[in-house]
């Protein structure tokens, strides 16, 4: 088997050290030095690792300061949340809070099934609201594939199911396709997140795939326009 090129290995450690919160939130990378001398390995290899990490959005660096873990965009106190980052990831597991309206294992209705590209097995259906600092923020209607997310828990969803994914089942996530869209708040809007007749909401339809390319997430994510940033990196070759 061919290993992998040591800067594509500092990018694989230092990646999972951020999904796992080794490297928090808003936290300050290492500067060049001190990480060449972990690596062992030289400052250009390091500095390659790092600008695929800054092409995927997951760090970013800040002229004369040095690379940071990226984290709550400074928009007026909205979320910027990027299509593959869990909300716990983005603004800390200690300012959410979510109430669950449903979790079911079922068969999938055929539009679903075909979305997660599976026959005739069964899934998770769950339905929860999140919270930031105890103020409403968004609707959640998620569809998981059991025979991928085995031994999924309501205990799982009162914090970060892609922690859960991540930290407990070891499946390296991979690639998030997402539609967003405007919307008025329909009656289940107005209902579970206590807001007026009418609302404005975003929406976005999310499909999510693991690193062997198997779909592991279709979800629908209804959320406040007033507390909605959404935010991606473009890379100018």
């Amino acid at each position: 088997m061919s290993q992998l090129p040591k800067y594509m290995e500092i990018y694989t450690d230092i990646r999972d050290k951020i999904n796992n919160n080794e490297y928090e939130i808003n936290e300050k990378l290492p500067d060049g030095d001190t990480l060449a001398d972990y690596y062992q390995c030289s400052k250009l290899t390091v500095k390659k690792a790092l600008d695929i990490l800054v092409k995927e959005g997951m760090v970013v660096r800040r002229r004369g300061s040095g690379t940071y873990v990226k984290g709550v965009s400074t928009n007026g106190g909205a979320i910027a949340l990027g299509p593959s980052e869990g909300l716990s990831n983005i603004v800390g597991k200690e300012n959410i809070s979510s109430k669950i309206i449903l979790f079911s294992i079922e068969k999938p209705s055929l539009e679903i099934a075909k979305k997660l590209e599976i026959d005739d097995e069964y899934i998770y259906r769950i339905i929860r609201t999140r919270h930031i600092n105890n103020k409403p923020y968004s609707l959640e209607h998620t569809y998981m594939p059991l025979s991928i997310i085995t031994g999924l828990e309501p205990k799982h969803l009162e914090g970060s199911i892609y922690n859960y994914i991540r930290e407990e089942l070891k499946l390296k996530t991979h690639s998030t396709h997402v539609w967003i869209r405007g919307d008025k708040a329909n009656s289940e809007d107005t209902s579970l997140l206590k807001i007026p007749d009418n609302s404005f909401m975003m929406e976005i339809e999310k499909l999510a795939q693991l690193e062997d390319g198997r779909i592991f997430e279709y979800s629908i994510t209804r959320h406040l326009h007033e507390s909605f940033v959404f935010e991606t990196v473009f890379v100018h070759n």
